[in-house]
């Protein structure tokens, strides 16, 4: 399949046009649509801008021998990882940040026993003060107190 076939293929799935192909790959609007009608070839550097912003390898842009895009490399991520990338999507990038803000200032093992509902949390608020537990009721849960950036250390 000739590059003006590949490209035109790719940009139909892709939902896109010569100008929304310009911009994604930064590649001139007529030098594109002279690719397109077969009047020229993409340099190096244009084909792989092309190639970038359509996902396809330059190998495939390229060799005309070519007709089909070879398959990607397998999943590399566990089915626990992929649960895991589920959730965080679920839950979206501020909460997720706020969670391992808590994760890293409490420390792993403390956050890790409130996330699964430990019984004691124990919290020092500060160095001065004293070591203060919160037993949650069969019937109610108690939610984890905040602490603050200024609390010196946490332990379980």
């Amino acid at each position: 399949m000739e590059l003006k076939q590949k490209l035109k293929n790719l940009m139909n799935t892709r939902g896109l046009n010569g100008q929304k192909l310009a911009r994604l790959s930064q590649v001139s609007d007529s030098e594109i649509s002279r690719i397109l009608q077969g009047k020229s070839r993409p340099g190096l550097d244009n084909a792989l801008r092309l190639a970038q912003a359509l996902e396809v390898s330059l190998d495939y842009l390229a060799d005309d021998t070519v007709d089909a895009e070879p398959p990607g490399p397998a999943d590399s991520v566990s089915p626990d990882e992929r649960k895991a990338l589920n959730l965080i999507q679920k839950l979206g990038s501020p909460e997720i940040l706020t969670i391992l803000e808590n994760v890293r200032f409490l420390g792993y093992e403390v956050a890790m026993s409130r996330l699964v509902g430990a019984a004691k949390p124990v919290i020092e608020i500060d160095k001065d003060s004293t070591v203060t537990e919160a037993k949650p009721s069969p019937s109610q849960a108690i939610p984890a107190p905040h602490v603050s950036p200024r609390a010196s250390t946490v332990s379980a």
